[in-house]
């Protein structure tokens, strides 16, 4: 049996319909779904009970009793099983024989099963979400536009730079979906992700970007939603930067690494001093810049000596004693070979 067969047997006893978008002619049940037309591209988007959903070419499009649903292929057959067994009748009046194929009956539950019921039921109880949930879309690059009102300016070095940077080693797998506004006109305005779309905008191979879109009320709740967007964000701090670069097998990271372990020392995992253990060090990026202007002799002799200055210590103030023992070093060397001059 072929995965289409298998489709649509499953499909088969109940009041579902499907459909697989590129392979058959499209049924005349799909367009009153859909909301606006085919792009480009070959995607449409489906009005869903959860909002509006992006059909790409090869997904299932799934109907029953006035609902729809879009589908990747492997997740079709699931779903419909799913869909057929909450249609299915809930049998009340179990007879002889009846108990071991369908299970007892409310009234004869266990006491444990009633008491893991109870269990389930003190979940947290929360506020119900805000807002209508997203469609998720690719979108042309001509398409889409800032709002100057709220937007921070990219008219400064640092969102030059940063533009160019990633024009130039553009990577699909850093580039999450911009996050955008559908207004009433149906202009797509974007709240997240002018830099990621500026720098597409600078190539010719990049004609579309994905969008998580969402409907405003107006300009004023796109800038709140701007505002509440960026001040989320938890920048990494210098202790998961390094553990990314060293899990990513950056040199630089891998290099410090080495020196720290040889000096008999280990980098600690959390910012916070309380939670440093003995022989953990914190200050990576003094480490770093260590590095690159004095070299890793000066930097090993430096954690070297610290490790035996201070075994089975925690280094609250580390970061200050590396830094003037590097000053200290680095000095006698000077004037080491001013002296032999």
């Amino acid at each position: 049996m072929t995965y289409n067969q298998r489709l649509s047997a499953n499909a088969d006893g109940g009041n579902i319909r499907t459909w697989k978008h590129g392979e058959f002619p499209m049924p005349d049940w799909v367009p009153q779904y859909m909301a606006g037309g085919i792009e480009a591209n070959g995607t449409f988007a489906l009005e869903t009970e959860f909002g509006r959903a992006r059909v790409h070419l090869g997904n299932i499009v799934i109907e029953s009793s006035g609902r729809v649903w879009a589908r990747a292929v492997e997740e079709a057959v699931d779903f419909i099983e799913k869909l057929k067994m909450r249609a299915e009748p809930t049998i009340t009046n179990i007879g002889p024989g009846k108990g071991r194929q369908f299970g007892a009956s409310k009234g004869t539950k266990s006491k444990a099963r009633k008491n893991h019921s109870k269990a389930i039921d003190r979940r947290p109880r929360y506020a119900p979400p805000v807002g209508s949930q997203p469609s998720i879309e690719w979108i042309r690059l001509n398409r889409l536009s800032v709002d100057s009102a709220y937007q921070r300016s990219t008219d400064n070095e640092a969102s030059r730079r940063l533009i160019a940077s990633i024009a130039a080693k553009f990577d699909w797998r850093l580039c999450a979906p911009l996050v955008v506004s559908r207004r009433a006109d149906d202009t797509l305005t974007i709240i997240d992700g002018q830099h990621r779309w500026m720098a597409a905008c600078r190539r010719d191979d990049i004609p579309q970007l994905p969008c998580c879109v969402f409907r405003y009320e107006n300009r004023e709740e796109e800038a709140r939603m701007f505002i509440l967007a960026n001040r989320a964000r938890k920048p990494m701090n210098r202790l998961d930067d390094y553990f990314a670069a060293l899990a990513a097998a950056d040199e630089d990271a891998l290099e410090m690494q080495q020196l720290v372990t040889d000096a008999g020392l280990s980098v600690a995992r959390n910012t916070s001093s309380t939670a440093w253990r003995p022989g953990e060090v914190a200050f990576t990026s003094s480490i770093a810049h260590a590095i690159r202007r004095f070299g890793p002799a000066i930097t090993s002799a430096v954690l070297t000596n610290m490790a035996v200055a201070f075994p089975g210590q925690k280094m609250t103030h580390g970061g200050a004693i590396f830094g003037g023992l590097v000053r200290i070093m680095t000095r006698r060397i000077l004037i080491s070979i001013l002296i032999a001059f």
